[in-house]
């Protein structure tokens, strides 16, 4: 998935979304720059928090409203 793609409502409203990508630190003595990428985030462009519920189905925290990605 793209770090910012765009999301629709039922009524066609178009969301764009950022997906915030962190990462774990796995250093050790033997490796101490090592890291794995950790689970994305996903957030409004203006700030409000997503909960993702499947590969095309996002739900707006504050609201419960439902958006999908389209192809």
């Amino acid at each position: 998935m793209p770090d910012n793609f765009d999301a629709y409502d039922d009524e066609g409203n178009r969301y764009s979304v950022h997906v915030r990508r962190s990462f774990i630190s796995t250093g050790d003595l033997s490796d101490p720059n090592g890291r794995i990428e950790g689970l994305p985030s996903y957030l409004l462009t203006g700030g409000g928090a997503l909960n993702r519920i499947d590969d095309e189905t996002f739900e707006i925290v504050a609201t419960g409203k439902r958006l999908t990605v389209r192809a």
